[in-house]
């Protein structure tokens, strides 16, 4: 069984680049992007791989498209996501423990649904310590200005004319766990409704919650996460899933796909909660990698590829984890943009 989050291996990209000179066509473009001879000048094909995906990355960020960038990837943890429900199942089965259990124990220990209204400064974890004090005081400050009875939009608009960090207030729609980052989400499940949060620091900045409703899960939308929780205790579910896996094919593939068609037929689905926390685990990886490689939203099109060519040759003990990281994904991010390539 493959783990959730699992890592696709990059797909060779064999780039010929053209002699560029003078009105010559660009030696490699990347959706709008476009780089010259020069600029790729003895890098090798896996370095100009690495190149096409950073600028992909990149223009994902400029213009906040950063979800559909790992959709492919997105789409293949939640088939892993339904494979660990599935070898969940198989275990529960294996071990006779029936429905009867599953709801006696969601009784005692339910799922939630939050809804939270939230004042953020932001300040990331990666800013200079004055940045985020000075943040941090001023979140204390929308706190006791909250606490006085004044309302969100007004406590806003006071903190923006401090100046400094950027303040922003807004509404979430209900989340669930694994939606949210886990700061704010143990924050906000500490409160009754109505309640305000002290100041809560998360990867964004410093927040201030206001539990506005909070809602029990229904079971069956509980269920899939209460299987894995479950199964565990009793067995190994990734060994359970080998031993029946085994018997449904002579080779990975054939054997996936007959797990992804007894999950489907079982009527087992990955829940709106499981696909959030996927997104949140991919968002929170881009976040971390555009932070360490330059990338930021509103970036134009030629300043994305002075940026991945800064991001490629960086020496930056960060930016080098970045690199490794995103090199794992790299078939996943050369299929959001038209690569093009002139010939020699």
């Amino acid at each position: 069984m493959r783990s959730t989050r699992r890592r696709l291996g990059p797909a060779f990209l064999a780039i010929a680049v053209a002699s560029c000179g003078g009105g010559e066509p660009p030696a490699l473009t990347v959706g709008p992007v476009a780089y010259s001879n020069a600029d790729l000048l003895g890098l090798s094909d896996s370095r100009r791989e690495l190149l096409v995906g950073l600028t992909a990355l990149g223009l994902a960020v400029a213009d906040s498209t950063t979800a559909e960038l790992g959709r492919p990837l997105l789409d293949e943890w939640a088939e892993d996501r339904l494979l660990d429900i599935l070898a969940a199942e198989l275990t529960l089965e294996r071990n006779g423990i029936g429905e009867e259990v599953l709801r006696a124990r969601y009784e005692v220990d339910p799922d939630w649904e939050l809804t939270i209204r939230h004042l953020l400064v932001f300040s990331e974890r990666w800013r200079a310590d004055d940045h985020r004090v000075a943040a941090r005081a001023k979140a204390e400050r929308g706190l006791a200005l909250l606490r006085s009875g004044a309302d969100f939009p007004a406590v806003e608009a006071a903190l923006a004319a401090e100046g400094g960090a950027e303040a922003r207030e807004g509404t979430l729609p209900p989340s669930r766990e694994g939606a949210l980052v886990p700061e704010f989400w143990a924050a906000a499940l500490a409160l009754d409704p109505g309640e305000l949060s002290p100041v809560t620091e998360t990867q964004y900045g410093f927040h201030v919650l206001r539990l506005l409703d909070r809602q029990e899960v229904p079971f069956e939308d509980a269920r899939s996460t209460l299987v894995r929780e479950i199964a565990p205790t009793v067995q190994n579910p990734a060994r359970v899933f080998e031993g029946w896996v085994a018997e449904q094919g002579d080779d990975d593939a054939t054997r996936r796909e007959a797990a992804l068609a007894e999950a489907r037929s079982r009527g087992l689905r990955v829940s709106a909660a499981d696909e959030a926390e996927l997104l949140r685990a991919w968002e929170t990886d881009v976040l971390s990698w555009s932070t360490a490689l330059g990338f930021r939203q509103g970036l134009t099109p030629e300043q994305v590829g002075q940026a991945a060519l800064a991001a490629l040759a960086s020496s930056g003990q960060l930016a080098d984890i970045a690199r490794r990281e995103l090199s794992t994904h790299l078939e996943a991010l050369h299929s959001r943009y038209p690569v093009t390539a002139g010939t020699p």
